[in-house]
């Protein structure tokens, strides 16, 4: 296939959709982003990296993460230094009455996940010192190191990669026809816009209204450790694993903030205090480095995936969008689906209901186990 494309965002989501594009066959293909994984500005450099099928009380949303999360290994098997951590998450992060009810309604709908006792959970967590009387249980969630999966998903795509800063689309009538950078135009065919926080000012810029929020979150790495757990956990006031360096990744609160912390180093270091007073460790367990992360939230918390239109109604030619928490858990479902609307037109039914414009009805409903909301964002 010879049309050019452009993505337009080098995070985890743009890196799924090269791969992908790149699978039916697009071979001029161009990545651009400011900034790529392991830069403090990219999203995906501050995930938590939990991969899940949780969105409370919205059924649509949960089986799209759920059909996310059932991919993530056929992906894992295709592409070359692309891996999981760590499966299974034990979760206890809600009161004694929401948490059972939240997961019998994940069963309901037929996701793999169950209640169980403080035994179960001693085993599977025998270096915790206080374990809870019940826990929900993913036996199939996974972590995912976010910068390292999407630096593995480009390398694959064989896509040209261009760190550059994005100024704006060029809009000719209701086509978008290429993008403006500080080094220049480059013209493309198709621009697939996956650039987090920087998609509304984007489409802004083109006349098309879209608005978004977020949240910075503070997440603290420790020095690399022996192996102390081997799932991830989410309790009430904190979640934490251990990344594939022998790291501890640690939130607070997937609520929390830092959007007012004045002094992120000393929260990050109370985070590692009271995280190596849960563990039975005889070791020193110290702060190595934090970081702080922005999750990119569309106005009612589920994804945007698809074509956009004009404030008149009418299709815009040329661009296709996909912005969304969590990146970790929905890229490689929104990259799969996304692309192969692209290219042949047709929408998978999964998508139906993450059109870009629409708002849905389940705004500030929705509990998604995202830690990944930490995005570094506290997630």
């Amino acid at each position: 296939m010879t049309k050019r494309m452009i993505i337009i965002g080098g995070g985890i989501i743009g890196a799924s959709f090269a791969w992908h594009l790149r699978s039916h066959g697009v071979d001029d293909l161009v990545v651009m982003a400011e900034a790529l994984p392991g830069d403090p500005k990219q999203a995906t450099s501050g995930t938590w990296g939990w991969v899940n099928g949780y969105a409370d009380d919205d059924p649509d949303y949960a089986n799209f993460r759920l059909a996310s999360l059932r991919y993530w290994p056929e992906m894992i098997r295709q592409i070359d230094g692309l891996e999981a951590t760590a499966e299974g998450a034990y979760i206890w992060d809600l009161d004694e009455t929401a948490l059972p009810k939240s997961i019998h309604q994940h069963q309901d709908w037929g996701h793999d996940v169950s209640m169980v006792g403080g035994a179960d959970i001693r085993r599977a967590l025998p270096q915790l010192n206080s374990i809870p009387d019940q826990a929900g249980v993913g036996r199939h969630d996974l972590a995912i190191e976010g910068r390292t999966a999407a630096h593995a998903m480009l390398a694959a795509s064989g896509a040209e990669v261009q760190q550059v800063k994005i100024n704006r689309l060029i809009r000719q009538n209701n086509r978008i026809t290429g993008v403006e950078t500080d080094q220049g135009t480059i013209d493309g065919e198709e621009i697939i816009l996956a650039a987090g926080m920087g998609t509304a000012p984007l489409l802004n810029g083109i006349d098309i209204d879209f608005a978004m929020r977020s949240s910075l979150g503070l997440l603290a790495y420790t020095q690399v450790l022996p192996p102390l757990l081997e799932h991830a956990v989410a309790g009430v006031d904190f979640h934490a694993r251990q990344d594939q360096s022998g790291r501890l990744v640690i939130g607070g609160a997937f609520t929390a903030t830092a959007d007012d912390d004045p002094d992120p180093q000393t929260s990050a270091e109370k985070l590692v205090a009271a995280m190596a007073a849960r563990l039975d460790y005889d070791g020193e367990i110290r702060l190595d480095h934090f970081t702080l992360g922005q999750r990119p939230l569309p106005m009612d918390g589920r994804p945007k995936i698809g074509r956009v239109q004009s404030r008149e109604g009418e299709a815009i030619n040329g661009l296709y969008m996909a912005v969304m928490h969590s990146g970790v858990t929905n890229a490689p479902l929104a990259g799969r689906l996304g692309a192969r609307e692209v290219i042949t037109g047709q929408r998978d039914p999964l998508l139906q209901s993450f059109a870009p414009q629409q708002n849905d009805h389940h705004k500030d409903q929705i509990r998604s186990h995202q830690p990944d909301q930490q995005m570094k964002e506290q997630t």
